[in-house]
């Protein structure tokens, strides 16, 4: 009898992990010169939580490139995992496009994949606030028009895949007769665990489906995690 009791609970813990929520808030903020971009992931009720910091964007020339400082946070502990310094070359996109297109040609169907796993994405909160100001009243007047354009069409598409529960607030200010660009943007959106876990199968079984598909993948993955390390 003590086992039916033991084995009813491990199952309800199991349908309550499997229905809690994977939640993830993005924030950039762009003032002056300074960038800040902060990614914060939880799961199982807040018992897992991340925060990846990135509070240098500093371009450093076409040579050289981006460089990019990330801190990795244990939220929960209050505790530094690790920060790195980075820079991204022209070769460094290159590469790192060249392993996206052999990923792609090794998974059947990605696109598929990715549209049915965007479907069961929730977006719970939508800030993205821009201002803009050039030299020219005109080119500034011309500027805020193209940007209220580019975000209406890009959410407008986004939106076709992933479910909106609330109203996005958008806005784009003018600043005439100066030079400046400034942004905040806040995204906050959730996926069941369990249609995380779904998914996640459902890749690893397309991946399969393409010969080399799983060979490819272990390779390029092992060996950007270890450059990343």
């Amino acid at each position: 009898m003590i086992w039916l009791w033991v084995a009813g609970i491990l199952c309800f813990v199991l349908l309550i992990i499997l229905f809690s929520k994977i939640r993830m808030r993005v924030s950039f903020n762009r003032q002056d010169t300074n960038d800040d971009l902060l990614i914060d992931v939880s799961a199982l009720f807040g018992l897992i939580h991340l925060r990846y910091s990135m509070p240098v964007f500093q371009f450093k020339g076409m040579l050289e490139g981006l460089e990019l400082k990330t801190e990795q946070v244990n939220a929960n502990a209050g505790h530094l995992i690790g920060n790195q310094h980075r820079h991204i070359t022209i070769e460094k996109v290159r590469r790192a496009f060249h392993n996206v297109q052999l990923l792609l040609q090794h998974c059947f169907h990605f696109h598929d994949w990715l549209k049915a796993g965007l479907s069961h994405v929730h977006c719970d909160r939508f800030v993205w606030k821009t201002s803009i100001g050039l030299d020219d009243a005109a080119n500034t007047a011309i500027s805020v028009g193209t940007l209220w354009g580019l975000k209406t069409s890009l959410l407008g598409y986004v939106f076709r895949f992933v479910h909106l529960e609330t109203e996005p607030k958008l806005q784009v200010m003018p600043m005439f007769n100066q030079m400046r660009f400034e942004m905040e943007a806040v995204i906050e959106a959730y996926v069941r665990f369990a249609f995380a876990l779904k998914a996640g199968i459902l890749l690893l079984i397309r991946i399969l489906k393409v010969k080399d598909g799983w060979k490819t993948w272990r390779t390029i993955v092992m060996r950007s995690a270890k450059r990343a390390a």
